[in-house]
């Protein structure tokens, strides 16, 4: 087990190198000058030289790529030009609740699509299952920013059950944080729970083929232990993958969300710093999402492990 942990750690380095080559090619890729595109047309000579040494734009193309591939490696990300601050702080100060918001839309995903792919794959062909079939294709077909307005017009403004934006933190008060959480989560839980009852029918129809599954039946077990203690425990690997994704997806796709929701999170940070051409935040949050998107995926891998032992084999 260690060795295939040490193997996919190893895997990490050049993924993690692309990265910040694709960063990086951000800011070479600016149409002109990146230091006029930053400070406007109107900037003196004196302040478009000093930006450009500190983009580091006076050295060769190689020498400046080593230099942010080593400030990387070292948690230096540069320094915003427009909070005027580490990039690193004003992600990390915004990457909690952009983890917070993930995790909570997941919990909805799994919560309610692991059940209903369970009934639909032992229901298959019933009404139950092409309910929970065009449900999520339904719910795979709308954008979570157009479920978030319409949440916000029902429950929030409509009925006044729930707050319609801002964020508080759940250290200063839990349920507070929970309620100003909810319709965001929600809104992208539900696209995404399409996505895992889909995964759990899939998985669960393959597994319930099996002849342990029919031997099972014949024994007289119950369908209830059948289909949570055998079918899904041996079909959870695929399951999993589609887990790990959505997580994934959610941190990196939650940019609207957050700002329709005004939630001070890592999407509501990029679209600032897109408004501002703030570029080294741009190039510090594509760096750190995409990072977090291949450590996502190793942990996955090593949860296969865990799981099946034949992976570690392979």
């Amino acid at each position: 087990m260690l060795k295939f942990i040490f193997y996919r750690v190893v895997s990490l380095t050049p993924l993690c190198v692309l990265i910040v080559l694709i960063a990086f090619a951000l800011l070479q890729l600016i149409p002109g000058d990146p230091a006029v595109v930053m400070l406007g047309v109107d900037a003196t000579p004196e302040r478009l030289v000093a930006m450009r040494e500190r983009l580091g734009l006076d050295r060769p193309l190689i020498e400046q790529f080593l230099a942010y591939l080593a400030g990387v490696a070292t948690g230096d990300l540069g320094r915003s030009t427009f909070l005027n601050q580490d990039v690193l702080s004003a992600i990390g100060a915004r990457l909690p609740v952009s983890l917070l918001l993930a995790a909570m839309s997941l919990f909805w995903a799994v919560l309610l699509g692991i059940p209903a792919g369970v009934w639909a794959a032992a229901r298959r062909g019933s009404l139950i299952d092409r309910t929970v079939m065009l449900s999520s294709l339904i719910g795979m077909s709308i954008p979570s920013f157009w479920l978030g307005l319409i949440m916000i017009m029902m429950i929030g403004v409509w009925l006044g059950l729930l707050p319609t934006g801002g964020y508080v933190s759940p250290f200063d008060n839990p349920w507070e944080a929970f309620t100003h959480l909810l319709l965001p989560s929600l809104s992208l839980g539900f696209i995404q729970m399409a996505q895992v009852a889909r995964m759990t029918r899939s998985a669960m129809l393959e597994v319930l083929r099996q002849d342990y599954i029919l031997v099972a039946h014949a024994k007289g077990v119950s369908e209830f232990t059948i289909l949570f203690s055998h079918a899904l425990r041996n079909g959870m690997t695929g399951i999993l993958t589609v887990i790990a994704l959505i997580f994934a997806e959610i941190l990196g796709g939650a940019l609207v969300t957050e700002q329709i929701f005004s939630l001070p999170g890592l999407g509501q940070l990029i679209i600032t710093a897109v408004g501002y051409r703030d570029y080294p935040v741009i190039q510090g949050s594509l760096v750190v999402l995409g990072i977090s998107y291949v450590i996502i995926n190793a942990l996955t891998d090593v949860g296969y492990g865990v799981i099946d032992p034949r992976v570690r084999e392979k």
